[in-house]
C-alpha cells in the first residue's frame, strides 16, 4: 500500500540578513537599512493515502524540532494553503506572526528539524534544515560577520576605473561591480577560518557537512565497513536508502535486481514478494481529475509448510491501495494459467494436428480431414467407460436388457413397511398390523408398532409430554392462566396477575396483554418494571456516584424509553442519569446527562427516551444504574421497600457530571430486599 507522500523544497534566499538593503543610492547611512522579514519559503506537494493529489484549500501544520525524533517542537504554526491541480503549494514559514520566525530558534546555533503534517494525516519524515536557515542569528548582532559597518565598502564609493579596481584588488580591497539598479551592495572581505568548529555532537561513522563557513556537523549520510546509508545508521548493503528515492535518469543494475519477500515464512504462513508496480495516469471524467492505474508483478508462495515448496509469478491490476489478481500466473515450471475466457491463439492461429481417441476414426489430421465414430465394430458391441473415461468395446450376451425395458426381480419391504414380492406387480405400504392407538416408534435400529403412552386430553386444554412417549393435557385454562412447569414436577396452570392499567385475556391458543391510559396520560404498557409503584419507599442519590440494582428480565423486550415516579421534585440544573448495564458491566442504555428541569421538574410519572433509540434486550441479568450531581436537595424517586434483587443499592465506578462510564465493575450477587426506584422499561 502506498502511504501519503509530501515532497518539500526549501528556498532560503529570504534569510540572508544584511546582504540586501532597501535604501536608495543617495542614502548611505547604515542605520537606515531596513530589516528583511524573518520568513522561510518552502514549496511542496501533498497526496492522500491512495497516492492522489489533494487539491483546493488544505490545512498544513509546520513545526521545528531540536532533534529528528523529539516529541515537543520548539516552534509550530498551522497555515491554510491553496493546492493546485497536482497538490503543489508554496508557503512562508512564520507568516502567521507579524514578526515572522522568532530569533531565538536559530540564534543558539543548534540543529533544527522541520516536520510537516497535512490535516488528517500523520507527520511526514522530518527534514534537517541546512546552514543558510541559521542566518537568522545574524539579526541579533550589531556587527556584520563580526566586523563593524566601516569594514564594508559602499557601492557608490567604488571607482569605475578599471585601473583603480585592479589596484584595489591587488591590495586586498573588495571590488564591487555596480549595476544599473538603485540598491547599494555591501560585500564583506574574504577571510580564512581561524579554526573549524563543531558543537561536539558528532556521531562515529556519520559523514560530516559544512553547516557554516567554518563549522561542520552531521549529515544524513552514514558509512560503516564500506556500506553507505542515507537515512539509515545501519546500512545492510553498499548503498542503503531508508525512504523514497527518485531516479530521474535510467537505472542500470549490472548485477541484477533482487526484490525481497515481505517477511520470513513460518509453518503457518508464507510471504509474497514486495511488489513491482507499473503505473499509468489517465484523466477520468467521472472523477473530474487524473487517476492512477497500475499493473503489479508479485511472486507468491506455493505449498508452504510442505516438502514441495515453490512460488508462482502473478499479475495484478487495480489502483494504488486496491489491486486484485488478473488471473495470469506462471508456475515454477513455466506453465501459464490464464483468466477464464482467455482464447488462444487469435484469428490468425493454426491448429497443426488433431488426433482421434477411443471410438473415433479419421485422425491424425494435419491439414484437412473428417473425424467420425468408429463404424468397423460388429453388432452387439458397446463403448465402455471406466471412471468417466471411454476405455474400449464390450460385447453383451444375447437377450441382455437395460433399465427401461428390463425386469425388476424383487422388492423387499423394510422396517415400518409391508408388501413387496419377487414377481408380478407388487405394492409397498406402511405397516398395517398396528392396533388402534399405536404409532410407529423408532427403536434405535428399526421402525415398529408401539405405544405413545396414550393420548388423553381436554378440549381447549394445553398439551404437554408427561414422559418421553406420553402425551397428555391440562384442563382448559381460564383468563390469565398459562402452563407453568418446575423441575421434577408436572406442569400446572398458573395465573398471570395484571398490574395497574393492564388487562390479560385468554382465548383459544392466545394470551392477550393490553394496557389502558394512566400515569400522566396516554397508553403505557410496562414491558418490565423494577421496584413498586408509590409504595411509600423513596430512593435518593448523592453526588457523582453510581448506584446499581440488579434485576432479572424474564423475556425479550424491545424498548424505546423509560418511565419513573418522581415523589420529590428538583427543578434545578442538577444532572441526573438512568442507565442499564449488562451482566458483564457494559453500558447498554441510558437517558444521558439530563438537567433536573427536564428530569424532575414536578412530581408524578415522567418518561424519557433512551439516547441509543429503540433497542432489544434479551432475557437475562441486568443492572439498573442511577446517578446525579447534586449534593443535597436531590429529586426523590418512588421505590419498593420489599423488592427482591441480587444487587441492592450497590456502589460501582464513579461517574462525572451524569456521564456513565462505558463499563463498570459489577458487584457480587447479594440477594436481598431494599429500596429500588420505580423504573418502567417500555
Amino acid at each position: 500500500m502506498r502511504v501519503s507522500r509530501l515532497a518539500v523544497c526549501i528556498f532560503v534566499a529570504s534569510l540572508t540578513y544584511g546582504v540586501l538593503a532597501t535604501e536608495a543610492v543617495g542614502q548611505s547611512s547604515p542605520s537606515a537599512t531596513a530589516s528583511v522579514p524573518r520568513l522561510i519559503r518552502i514549496t511542496g506537494s501533498v497526496r492522500d493515502e491512495g497516492g492522489r493529489a489533494r487539491t483546493g484549500s488544505n490545512a498544513v501544520t509546520f513545526a521545528l524540532y531540536s532533534g529528528e525524533n523529539d516529541q515537543t517542537p520548539v516552534w509550530q504554526e498551522t497555515q491554510t494553503l491553496q493546492m493546485d491541480g497536482n497538490g503543489r503549494y508554496s508557503a512562508l514559514l512564520g507568516a502567521t506572526n507579524e514578526a515572522g520566525l522568532p530569533l531565538e530558534i536559530f540564534s543558539a546555533g543548534q540543529a533544527r528539524w522541520l516536520g510537516i503534517q497535512p490535516e488528517g494525516q500523520a507527520e511526514q519524515p522530518r527534514i534537517l534544515f541546512l546552514s543558510v536557515a541559521y542566518a537568522l542569528k545574524a539579526a541579533d548582532a550589531d556587527t556584520l560577520g563580526g566586523k563593524p559597518a566601516s569594514a564594508y565598502l559602499l557601492a557608490n564609493q567604488v571607482t569605475t576605473s578599471v585601473a583603480a579596481a585592479s589596484t584595489a584588488s591587488q591590495s586586498g580591497t573588495p571590488v564591487v561591480a555596480i549595476g544599473s539598479g538603485a540598491l547599494p551592495l555591501l560585500v564583506a572581505p574574504q577571510a580564512a577560518c581561524s579554526a573549524i568548529t563543531s558543537d561536539g555532537t558528532a556521531t562515529a561513522n556519520q559523514v560530516s557537512k559544512f553547516t557554516a563557513a567554518c563549522n561542520i556537523e552531521n549529515s544524513a549520510i552514514f558509512e560503516s565497513g564500506g556500506n553507505v546509508g542515507i537515512g539509515d545508521t545501519n546500512p545492510a548493503g553498499t548503498l542503503d536508502v531508508n525512504g523514497t528515492a527518485f531516479i530521474r535518469g535510467s537505472l542500470t543494475a549490472e548485477s541484477g535486481i533482487v526484490v525481497l519477500p515481505t517477511g520470513t515464512a513460518t509453518p503457518t504462513q508464507g510471504y509474497v514478494s514486495n511488489p513491482m508496480d507499473l503505473e499509468a495516469s489517465l484523466y477520468n471524467t467521472s472523477f473530474g481529475k487524473a487517476a492512477s492505474y497500475l499493473f503489479r508483478w508479485e511472486s507468491e508462495p506455493v505449498g508452504n509448510d510442505t516438502a514441495s515448496t515453490a512460488a508462482s509469478l502473478n499479475l495484478l491490476f487495480g489502483v494504488p491501495g486496491d489491486v486484485i489478481e488478473t488471473g495470469l500466473s506462471i508456475s515454477k515450471s513455466g506453465i501459464f494459467t490464464f483468466a477464464p475466457g482467455q482464447t488462444f491463439p487469435g484469428a490468425d492461429g493454426t491448429v497443426t494436428s488433431v488426433g482421434t481417441g477411443t471410438g473415433l476414426t479419421g485422425g491424425p489430421i494435419t491439414t484437412t480431414g473428417t473425424i467420425s465414430l468408429n463404424t468397423s465394430y460388429t453388432d452387439g458391441r458397446y463403448l465402455q467407460t471406466a471412471g468417466g473415461t471411454l476405455t474400449g468395446l464390450v460385447t453383451f450376451a444375447s437377450g441382455q436388457t437395460f433399465p427401461g425395458t428390463g425386469t425388476i426381480t424383487q422388492v423387499v419391504a423394510g422396517s415400518g413397511l409391508s408388501g413387496g414380492g419377487s414377481s408380478g406387480k407388487v405394492t409397498v405400504s406402511l405397516l398395517q398390523t398396528c392396533t388402534t392407538g399405536q404409532v410407529l416408534v423408532w427403536s434405535g435400529t428399526t421402525w415398529a408398532c408401539g405405544s405413545a403412552g396414550g393420548v388423553a386430553g381436554t378440549t381447549d386444554g394445553i398439551a404437554y409430554f408427561s414422559g418421553p412417549t406420553s402425551l397428555t393435557s391440562t384442563a382448559a385454562p381460564t383468563n390469565g392462566q398459562i402452563l407453568i412447569g418446575s423441575a421434577g414436577k408436572a406442569p400446572v396452570l398458573g395465573t398471570l396477575t395484571a398490574g395497574t392499567n393492564v388487562t390479560i385475556t385468554n382465548g383459544p391458543g392466545t394470551v392477550t396483554i393490553s394496557a389502558a391510559g394512566g400515569g400522566g396520560g396516554g397508553t403505557i404498557l410496562p414491558f418490565f418494571a423494577t421496584g413498586g409503584e408509590r409504595t411509600g419507599g423513596t430512593q435518593t442519590a448523592g453526588k457523582n456516584i453510581t448506584k446499581l440494582w440488579g434485576f432479572l428480565l424474564p423475556y425479550g423486550v424491545t424498548t424505546t424509553q423509560i418511565s419513573y415516579d418522581v415523589t420529590a421534585a428538583d427543578n434545578t440544573a442538577n444532572i441526573y442519569n438512568v442507565g442499564i448495564f449488562d451482566n458483564s458491566g457494559n453500558l447498554l442504555l441510558n437517558i444521558g446527562a439530563t438537567a433536573g428541569t427536564t428530569f424532575s421538574p414536578a412530581k408524578g410519572f415522567r418518561a424519557l427516551a433512551w439516547t441509543q433509540g429503540s433497542t432489544t434486550l434479551n432475557p437475562g441479568r441486568y443492572y439498573l444504574g442511577f446517578t446525579t450531581t447534586c449534593a443535597s436537595a436531590c429529586a426523590t424517586l418512588g421505590a419498593s421497600t420489599t423488592f427482591v434483587s441480587f444487587a441492592i443499592n450497590a456502589s460501582s465506578t464513579a461517574t462525572q457530571n451524569g456521564v456513565f462510564p462505558a463499563a463498570v465493575t459489577v458487584p457480587a450477587d447479594a440477594w436481598a430486599t431494599g429500596n429500588q426506584p420505580t423504573i418502567v422499561i417500555r
